[in-house]
């Protein structure tokens, strides 16, 4: 007789998941961007000083004059790093407190340390956070900086939403970031500069040449300063503003809730 349940189906052998696409030379993806800066955790404040000559200090000193605090302000400073700007705040500034963030831990291990020769009246502190899901409540703060953290977070929109949320009404967002030299001779010469200088030190400093190929990239892909103010317009900002600092090398964007 013929078997009535029928042949027994053959299985198929299971499929090896597709891998991973290969980002872009220049997209952060946040397995990138975490594995470099924790990397270059230890050698990033001395390869800031050096690749700028220094210059990194008075952008940092313009960014804090935007921000236009208060003693009153409570700030939150997004992808701290190594606690550079959080303490420029803190010490420019001068605000009631200063929360950094970061989702390096070994970048804000360093901030820690730094922050404790701090003996100002502004409180200090770091939390291990993601700028693009923050933790806090709504209209927590009256001003959020960033500096040379944007260019590096996957989902930018996702962290402008952010931000906006956590403002309160009125509050500014300051971004601090690389940007695009206007003259075209001047841009050449900042574009050579990153294709080849910036790998060299960074590659001299920590033995890790390809993460500063990516910091190259990710500089020369960024959008322009008309373009960055276009996506926080999109996002609700207004009174958007921005100036040039190092004919163009960085922008200095301040956003209003």
């Amino acid at each position: 007789m013929p078997d009535p349940i029928g042949p027994a189906p053959v299985s198929k052998p299971a499929e090896a998941p597709s891998p991973a696409p290969t980002p872009a030379p220049g997209e952060p993806t946040s397995e990138r961007v975490r594995g470099i800066f924790s990397l270059i955790a230890r050698r990033y404040d001395v390869f800031n000083a050096l690749s700028s000559f220094g210059i990194d200090r008075l952008w940092r000193r313009d960014a804090v004059a935007a921000a236009r605090l208060t003693r009153t302000s409570r700030v939150l400073d997004l992808c701290a790093g190594t606690g550079d700007l959080s303490l420029a705040l803190a010490r420019l500034g001068r605000p009631a407190a200063v929360v950094g963030t970061d989702f390096v831990p070994e970048m804000l291990e360093i901030a820690t340390r730094k922050a404790r020769a701090y003996k100002g009246r502004t409180t200090l502190a770091f939390e291990v956070a993601d700028a693009q899901d923050l933790p806090f409540p709504d209209a927590s703060f009256d001003v959020v900086t960033v500096a040379f953290g944007v260019r590096n977070l996957p989902d930018r929109r996702a962290n402008f939403a952010e931000v906006y949320r956590v403002l309160k009404p009125g509050g500014r967002y300051v971004v601090l970031e690389f940007s695009r030299p206007g003259f075209a001779p001047w841009r050449w010469l900042y574009h050579a500069y990153l294709r080849f200088v910036i790998p060299a030190i960074g590659g001299l400093l920590t033995r890790d040449r390809g993460s500063f190929v990516y910091l190259n990239d990710s500089i020369r892909s960024f959008p322009d300063q008309g373009a960055l103010a276009a996506e926080l317009r999109q996002t609700g900002f207004s009174a958007i503003s921005w100036e040039d600092r190092t004919g163009g090398v960085v922008a200095i964007h301040v956003a209003v809730k």
